[in-house]
Order: C-alpha cells, then sequence, then structure tokens
C-alpha cells in the first residue's frame, strides 16, 4: 500500500510538472518574462502546424493552453506588484524584438515587392504603347 501511494504521489508530481509544459511564474521578472516568450512562440509554432494540417480541435486546445498559462503570469504579477514593472518591461522588450525580426523577415522576403510591381507595370504598359504605335 505504502508503495502505490508513493508511486500515486510520483506521478501526480510528475503530471503537475508537466502540464502547460512546466511553465509557471518563479518571481524572478527577467526569467519568468523570457519563460513566456518562449513559451508563446512555441506554442505559436504549433498552432500554426495545427491550423496548417486543418486540426481546429488541436488548435483550440493549444489557444486554451495559451490563455491559461498567460493569465498564470498576469495573475502571479497583479499580485507581486514589486516586480510587475520589471517583467512587464522585459516582456514589452522581448515582444519588440520579436515583432521586428517578423517584420525584416518579411521585408527580406517581400521587399522591393512594390518596386518590381511598378517596374513589371511600365513594362507593360512600354509595350501595349509599343504594339500601339505599330
Amino acid at each position: 500500500m505504502k508503495r502505490f501511494l508513493l508511486l500515486a504521489a510520483a506521478c501526480c508530481f510528475l503530471l503537475a510538472s508537466c502540464s502547460n509544459g512546466g511553465t509557471k511564474p518563479t518571481g524572478d521578472p527577467e526569467k519568468d518574462a523570457q519563460a513566456l516568450m518562449d513559451f508563446h512562440a512555441k506554442k505559436t509554432k504549433e498552432m500554426t502546424d495545427a491550423l496548417k494540417s486543418l486540426s481546429l480541435s488541436k488548435a483550440g486546445k493549444i489557444s486554451k493552453e495559451i490563455e491559461e498559462v498567460t493569465k498564470q503570469f498576469q495573475d502571479y504579477y497583479a499580485k507581486n506588484t514589486e516586480n510587475k514593472a520589471k517583467f512587464d518591461e522585459v516582456y514589452g522588450k522581448l515582444l519588440n524584438e520579436s515583432l521586428e525580426g517578423v517584420a525584416n523577415d518579411l521585408k527580406e522576403k517581400f521587399g522591393g515587392a512594390e518596386e518590381k510591381v511598378e517596374e513589371a507595370v511600365n513594362e507593360a504598359v512600354d509595350e501595349v504603347v509599343k504594339d500601339i504605335a505599330e
């Protein structure tokens, strides 16, 4: 019986530590901000993959998990007001860096698209004018 209780306790501990990827506030605002950002990045990729495979139920579960973990951090820092400003500052900085990275990736992929479209339109106009002149 004692072994069973020990095994049950170990299983409960394992499940508790694995829920939500183990992402929980620690009280260190810098580490927590980084952990939350990493969690969001991971889950965003999982969400993208789920949507690509048209698995809406999986996407819904991921969305719910994101909401729950984010709420844990919000609730924790709503109570831990002395570290809230630092957490918000670090998380905001990380979020801005992430968004700048996305913007730069899009610029690299689609940069110069407007010029290319304008050039193609001008070439088409020149061809039409040339054809009309002939």
